[in-house]
Parts: structure tokens; C-alpha cells; sequence
């Protein structure tokens, strides 16, 4: 009976072949001779699924807030507006006043009478009054200022 496969040489034939090789290693400059592999491309990705779309409700209409209603609450005594919209009101000496103010928690009406009621408190009559315009470099947004000089008694 005869072996199906040759016999495998000995480790030390194995070695004999080697150690010529790797005595002229560090003698002579070897060159690969083998090529090197060409790149591969990358596999294409594969196709994604087709996504179902699904039917979107119609969305309601957009309604617009209503606007605010008006306070009817208590009413400041000194400047004639509603209470809910007096911020501050500072002043010297009764004759220089300033009043910060929300004019959408009071109505316009009160809001052009306020100098004369705040000068008229003070027991003196309106001189100057001016009003900046809402949002105009104010720090507080919807808040508006109003500087109100009174005349002299």
C-alpha cells in the first residue's frame, strides 16, 4: 500500500534549506519579486428598501389669538392707568416724573390722559410729556417709558 499523500520532510531538512538563506540574508539585498495585490473596489451598497409613505392628516387651520381683553381692575391714582400695567412710577421733587408702563394692559384713552393726572396730583400743571415707541432699545420688551415735567407752582 502506497501513501496518498508524500511524507512530509524532517523539521531538520526543513532547516537546512533555510539557514543557507537566512545566513546571506544580512549579506546580500534581496528583492520581493512578488507583485502586490491589485485594490479590490469596494462592493456596491446595496439598494435600500423602498420607504412606504404613509398619508399625513390635514392639520388644522391656524386660528389667531384673540386679543387681549382690557383690565377692568383697580386704577392707579396717581397716573389715571390700570394697576396691572403700572411698572413704576419715579419722580423729583413733583416736577420731573418717569412712569414705566405696559400699554397692552391698559388703553390708549388713559394713557394720553396720565400726564396731566400725574401732574395734577402733584398739584402743578402739564409742561412736557413724550413717550418712547414700544421695543425702541428698551431692555423690557413691550414695556414702554413716559417722561412727564411738570410746570413750577
Amino acid at each position: 500500500m502506497t501513501p496518498r499523500y508524500p511524507a512530509k520532510p524532517s523539521v531538520l531538512a526543513r532547516l537546512s534549506v533555510l539557514l543557507p538563506a537566512a545566513l546571506l540574508a544580512g549579506c546580500v539585498q534581496v528583492t520581493p519579486a512578488a507583485q502586490q495585490p491589485a485594490p479590490v473596489a469596494p462592493a456596491p451598497a446595496p439598494a435600500a428598501p423602498p420607504v412606504a409613505s404613509l398619508p399625513v392628516p390635514p392639520s388644522p387651520p391656524v386660528v389667531a389669538p384673540p386679543a387681549p381683553a382690557l383690565p377692568t381692575g383697580p386704577v392707579d391714582s396717581r397716573t389715571g392707568l390700570h394697576q396691572a400695567s403700572v411698572i413704576a412710577v419715579t419722580g423729583d421733587a413733583d416736577s420731573r416724573f418717569t412712569v414705566l408702563f405696559r400699554p397692552a394692559q391698559t388703553d390708549a384713552g388713559k394713557i394720553e390722559a396720565a400726564p396731566a393726572q400725574l401732574c395734577r396730583s402733584a398739584g402743578r400743571g402739564l409742561e412736557n410729556s413724550r413717550t418712547n415707541k414700544p421695543g425702541a432699545g428698551s431692555a423690557m420688551p413691550g414695556v414702554q417709558m413716559m417722561i412727564v415735567t411738570c410746570s413750577a407752582a
